[in-house]
């Protein structure tokens, strides 16, 4: 199963000078790496780390930014740390990358949605295609691009990696938030998805988001990637096995089978064969 993932997250609270005793929270927890003290390019005063900035305007509004990998530890810090009821999330964008034989071939015979303004960018002579659906200044835009050759890393089997990834701002980001919040954010890019590409792009990302592996690539911190990994054990591995569990008395002993050889240990929960414990 791939994990929908944060890939960028711009959220901002009004009024934050109620919280202010928070700030040295937030920057502990949401920037890393070397911390310096800046200005962003909105005009808010703060300080920024890898991949990272938080800060404020001069009529006390937080900002916090963060992009890549880090966008995914620091949403999930956000949810915990910052009051729900005072905060906006100006823009988040979602991804999914997936294994495909060819992934150029995908982009180019995907069929946009008419309704939307689209681009393709296709190399005479090289490989690396990317397409738009959606105009830069709209508020929903999808764009799916060959990872690998954007960022040099193929899959071990061969094939490419393919990026799917939606852009959203205002109304909808906040709606994006929302179900990322209820851990439905793959229903939620799934949706956008169909009403703008084809039912073939559709079923595709579907189908590899259901039964595909998770690609170890972007790992910029090992922490991070780690924690990431950690994000999708508890929030999509445990769920899924926790259904099985629930099944029927076969399935839950194939749980409990497959965690014993896993640990290590007999159904006992003693170092041993888990299959002479059946």
């Amino acid at each position: 199963m791939i994990p929908v993932l944060i890939d960028w997250i711009t959220v901002t609270h009004k009024d934050w000078e109620r919280y202010d005793w928070l700030t040295p929270v937030v920057i502990d927890r949401c920037l890393t790496g070397k911390i310096y003290q800046g200005k962003h390019p909105t005009g808010a005063r703060g300080w920024y780390g890898d991949k990272g900035f938080v800060g404020a305007w001069d009529n006390g509004m937080l900002l916090i930014q963060a992009s890549s990998a880090w966008a995914q530890v620091v949403a999930d810090r956000i949810a915990d740390i910052i009051p729900q009821a005072d905060m906006s999330v100006a823009r988040i964008d979602l991804q999914a990358t997936v294994w495909v034989a060819d992934a150029d071939a995908i982009i180019t015979t995907t069929v946009p949605n008419k309704r939307y303004k689209c681009t393709l960018i296709r190399p005479v002579y090289e490989r690396g295609c990317t397409l738009y659906v959606g105009a830069p200044s709209s508020d929903a835009r999808l764009r799916m691009y060959n990872k690998s050759v954007e960022s040099g890393q193929y899959p071990p089997e061969g094939g490419e990696w393919l990026r799917v990834e939606l852009q959203l701002r205002n109304r909808y980001a906040d709606r994006a938030w929302l179900n990322w919040r209820k851990r439905a954010q793959a229903g939620f890019l799934l949706e956008h998805l169909r009403k703008m590409t084809d039912e073939r792009t559709y079923r595709m990302v579907r189908d590899a988001l259901e039964h595909g592996e998770e690609p170890v690539i972007d790992q910029d911190v090992e922490d991070d990637w780690t924690e990431r990994r950690l994000y999708w054990l508890q929030h999509t591995v445990v769920p899924a096995l926790r259904r099985l569990a629930l099944h029927d008395d076969y399935t839950r002993r194939q749980v409990a089978l497959a965690l014993a050889d896993i640990m290590g240990v007999g159904m006992d929960g003693y170092p041993g064969d888990s299959d002479s414990q059946v």
